[in-house]
């Protein structure tokens, strides 16, 4: 065990103050930002990378960044995770124009939240109907992906008796705002995208009807878990088993928690795993009961009723749609024929992923993901829209309109059309990049397939950002396809900061580049968001705390 190099395996979700943290060599050695859409690693395991050998380092370097690159995936290329992750930009897109119309009145405040309070203590009521809007789309969306990150997450949203209605109500939002901001880019008369136009009058028909989920303080099934353990299981297990595959079976599943890679949320969905399917935990990782529980969590993570496929049943949308919820129920399926399920997944193909999803999802009464791959994947075919998109990014080249969900799309199309060839692949990707890939793959295929679905964006050492030069893409569109894209994300950091952040503007983006002063770089965000909102942010007008400040 003292032969592994233990700096290069630790990974950490990533928020700012964690960011330092990995420069300066502390606990993090990867991480992945899903609102900057970026994988940093800290200097020591890009040298590893950069390695021309089968190394101890470099494979334990090259087991980080499989740990980073499978969230990606997972913010981008599972259904609810693209749902989720488009519903970043698409909050900004909704709130424009209502932004805009208050600094067309002259209504110039931060925070609006801030705003929305003192309108109410000076006049009784909420009537401002732009700030209404922008606050029930910032709060509905927020408290869905809340609830859908920990279940538990209930507990301190129904606080909030003003702005929370009921889960189902924030799951119709979530989902509706996503589908339609897509749908401006790809279907704008929704010709394949579900109608979400439909949708309204039979959520209303779900609160009528009591169902659990839609009604204020109802009771409601929720999970002990939610996509942050599911998330962190999944990438952790299948680094493990990759290290597990490539150092010859030498090291168990207590060696590898004296590393301390099993601990906290990193285990979290598998003990809940074991718990609800009463299997015992396996000495060795490379085994079918750890290829269960990434089935598993592929599973939970991609549901398709919503998005790509339409709902089918309303007042079932929560369970069915939630990945905590998904993931329990299909352990209290496999808990009643556990001895069955054990070893049920014995050869990693395809045709096993399908077999066993469909068993699976016929459970819980839901479609298996891979039929959600095949709709999007047919899109490609059928629709000149989707061609015209995927013609745009075999070129690296997109139209400035909603780039960032344009550029995202065209990703998660993408992976769908290889995910319908190989579910296998994506679902048990530390295995599959080893020498026990699948009889009917072969390993340069593989790491065709991964390097093919790298994360857009990764760190350098030193920390700067750069855009992954992908063999296939003209090297001059991809930097200038990164420079659009990140002035498009900057400009809804400082959306977000407008509706949530008191006082001035903070211009804390040195985690985007280096090369820049922070003068220099704090004028080019001013002037992306004067371009977008026709005033300067010090234009905007703070509030100390005073109730005549308006």
């Amino acid at each position: 065990m003292n032969e592994l190099n233990l700096q290069l395996l630790n990974s950490d979700e990533l928020n700012e103050s964690e960011f330092e943290s990995v420069l300066n060599g502390k606990k993090a050695r990867g991480i992945y930002n899903p609102i900057q859409s970026v994988i940093r690693l800290h200097d020591d395991v890009h040298k590893a990378l950069a390695k021309d050998d089968m190394s101890s380092d470099r494979i334990l370097a090259f087991s980080t960044y499989m740990h980073e690159t499978i969230h990606w995936w997972q913010h981008v290329g599972s259904h609810l995770g693209f749902i989720t992750s488009i519903s970043h930009p698409a909050l900004a897109h909704l709130a424009h124009r209502d932004l805009n119309t208050l600094v067309k009145r002259n209504e110039k405040y931060k925070s609006i939240i801030e705003y929305d309070q003192q309108i109410f203590f000076q006049t009784g009521n909420n009537s401002n109907q732009e700030v209404n809007k922008i606050l029930n789309y910032y709060h509905d969306i927020g408290y869905a992906k809340a609830f859908i990150a920990d279940n538990g997450n209930i507990n301190k949203i129904q606080n909030d008796k003003r702005f929370f209605l009921n889960v189902g109500h924030c799951f119709h939002m979530l989902w509706s705002t996503s589908v339609y901001v897509l749908s401006v880019s790809i279907d704008p008369d929704f010709h394949f995208l579900p109608k979400i136009k439909d949708w309204s009058e039979k959520f209303r028909q779900a609160e009528k009807e009591k169902a659990p989920g839609f009604v204020t303080d109802s009771g409601m099934t929720i999970s002990e878990l939610g996509t942050t353990a599911i998330y962190e299981g999944q990438a952790r297990f299948n680094q493990l088993q990759y290290l597990s595959i490539a150092t010859g079976d030498k090291y168990s599943y207590n060696d590898f928690a004296a590393m301390g890679m099993l601990e906290s949320i990193y285990i979290e969905a598998f003990n809940l795993f074991l718990k609800y399917t009463g299997i015992d935990r396996p000495d060795n990782l490379n085994n079918s009961i750890i290829g269960l529980f990434l089935l598993i969590c592929d599973i939970a993570i991609n549901p398709v009723e919503g998005f790509p496929s339409d709902i089918m049943d309303y007042e079932s949308f929560i369970i069915c749609s939630d990945p905590g919820i998904r993931f329990t129920l299909l352990c209290s399926f496999i808990s009643k024929d556990k001895d069955k399920w054990i070893n049920a997944v014995q050869d990693y193909s395809r045709q096993e992923y399908i077999d066993l999803s469909e068993q699976l999802c016929e459970y819980i009464v839901c479609l298996p993901p891979w039929v959600g791959s095949a709709i999007v994947a047919n899109w490609a075919e059928e629709h000149s829209s989707i061609q015209d998109l995927l013609q745009e990014e075999s070129k690296m080249k997109f139209k400035p309109e909603n780039l960032s969900i344009r550029l995202f799309t065209a990703k998660y199309i993408r992976f769908q059309e290889d995910k319908i060839k190989y579910p296998n692949v994506f679902c048990w990707i530390g295995k599959s990049m080893t020498g026990e890939v699948h009889k009917d793959l072969d390993l340069p295929l593989v790491e065709k397939l991964f390097n093919r679905h790298q994360a857009l964006f990764i760190d350098v050492i030193g920390g700067e950002i750069r855009p992954t030069i992908f063999d296939d893409y003209h090297e001059e569109n991809t930097m200038e396809t990164f420079q659009t894209f990140y002035t498009f994300n900057t400009t809804y950091d400082m959306t977000f900061k407008w509706i949530t952040e008191k006082g001035p503007f903070k211009y804390n983006y040195r985690w985007l580049t280096s090369k820049y002063s922070d003068e220099e770089m704090k004028d080019w965000v001013r002037n992306n968001f004067k371009a977008t909102y026709s005033i300067f942010p010090e234009e905007l007008k703070t509030f100390d705390g005073k109730s005549d400040n308006l």
